[in-house]
């Protein structure tokens, strides 16, 4: 059996044929491209064995079986050791070495990767739509009357009302930027509000409920890692032909990612058809409402 998709990702059925369903997954990812990206940032000059990609997979295993920490990551696939080599994890994932490796490794590697990611799934005609900020209804200047408000605030300031057809409501926005213009203002207040949505989006979909550590490089690694896994489920989800939304899609792996189904077959089980989304988000999708 012999499975074609519309961008010509050719899959034969033998080729995932006693593979982990997290290993099948992982052959939809740019490995070339990944290590070129590593090479440019000469990444893996002194790495002996936990290398770059070994670091994105699991942390991406992590994220996408719902793990809350690192420690929770390591107990989990301390469950699966004899199969890390076949999930592409190498032969060293420590709780030490994942620590270390996300602290101090440089996250441009991972930020260059999940932009490209970010690409790859709007190549796919995966449904979204093109945010077109617009319908100014006024831009005006004036100062606060409110007593307090007028205490504590006195100078001029600039109201702009703006019309949100997707949202159907009025928006109106207070600000000290003169020098910009009404729909600039708009803009900027509606791409920081989009931000917020981005990480309630990531923090309901993918379940980042903490960060697993909190310096500024481990926490970008660990978006980044949020990200690369979106977007390259929606890739799968995608090539493959799913009927199951991507929230579906998360759900069932998020349990099923040491089993030995076929995807082809694994994505088509009757005991997966009541999967809803509970997240009070339905539909969202990363393409659809987040213009970065």
């Amino acid at each position: 059996m012999n499975w074609q998709g519309p961008q010509s990702f050719f899959i034969s059925y033998d080729m995932f044929k006693d593979k982990y369903v997290f290993a099948q997954l992982t052959s939809f990812l740019d490995r070339s491209k990944f290590n070129r990206i590593v090479a440019k940032y000469q990444g893996d000059k002194y790495v002996k064995s936990f290398t770059y990609w070994n670091q994105l997979l699991a942390m991406m295993f992590g994220g996408l079986c719902n793990r809350e920490g690192l420690r929770d990551l390591i107990v989990a696939l301390q469950a699966h050791q004899e199969k890390w080599y076949h999930l592409g994890l190498g032969k060293s994932v420590t709780r030490s070495n994942l620590s270390k490796a996300n602290e101090n490794r440089d996250y441009h590697i991972f930020e260059d990767f999940a932009y490209y990611m970010v690409e790859q799934a709007r190549t796919k005609p995966i449904k979204w739509r093109r945010r077109m900020p617009k319908n100014v209804l006024s831009d005006s200047e004036g100062i606060l009357t409110v007593y307090k408000s007028s205490k504590d605030y006195p100078i001029k300031i600039r109201k702009v009302e703006y019309w949100d057809e997707e949202q159907n409501c009025q928006f109106v926005f207070l600000t000290n930027a003169f020098d910009l213009t009404a729909l600039q203002v708009a803009l900027l207040y509606k791409n920081r509000w989009q931000v917020e949505l981005f990480f309630k989006w990531l923090k309901q979909h993918l379940k980042i409920k903490k960060f697993w550590r909190t310096s500024e490089n481990a926490v970008r690694i660990q978006v980044y890692c949020v990200i690369i896994s979106y977007c390259f489920v929606a890739v799968v989800q995608h090539d493959m032909q799913l009927e199951r939304s991507i929230y579906e899609v998360l759900q069932i792996l998020s349990i099923s990612l040491t089993d030995k189904f076929h995807l082809v077959d694994f994505f088509s089980q009757s005991k997966f058809n009541n999967v809803k989304d509970q997240s009070g988000l339905d539909g969202l999708s990363l393409f659809d409402n987040f213009n970065f």
